[in-house]
């Protein structure tokens, strides 16, 4: 029993480790992650958004506090189908951090949009 025991040990400490996930790594794929939430943004692809983006998401915008995924999605929704269009949608500055299974990105972010034949933009940080 001894001897099973030192060879089996001996074997489990030969074997190959899984490595550890290199620091930053969760970091990393939260950063990628913003990245294809700016782009789908900027081509104003909501559907294509919709599962990366959490029911219980909450939109704080001009003091105005809405929840639901549908506060983010259905203004993106409706601009296509006024066929607006955005021409830069810039993420500057990213700050990703994670705690566990969640995490939050705080970015400086620069908009131009088409509405209705108007131009816009918008300007200023957010946090996800």
């Amino acid at each position: 029993m001894i001897a099973t025991t030192v060879v089996l040990s001996a074997a489990l400490l030969a074997a190959p480790q899984a490595a550890a996930p290199p620091e930053g790594a969760a970091e990393a794929a939260v950063s990628v992650l913003l990245e294809d939430l700016r782009k789908t943004e900027l081509f104003l692809a909501a559907d294509e958004m919709a599962p990366m983006v959490a029911q219980s998401l909450t939109v704080v915008e001009g003091g105005v506090r809405l929840a639901g995924a549908f506060a983010y999605l259905d203004p993106m929704r409706r601009l296509r189908a006024r066929k607006g269009k955005v021409s830069e949608l810039r993420f500057d500055e990213p700050i990703v951090r994670v705690y566990g299974a969640s995490a939050v990105a705080t970015y400086r972010f620069a908009k131009k949009w088409v509405d209705g034949g108007t131009q816009r933009q918008s300007s200023g940080w957010s946090s996800d």
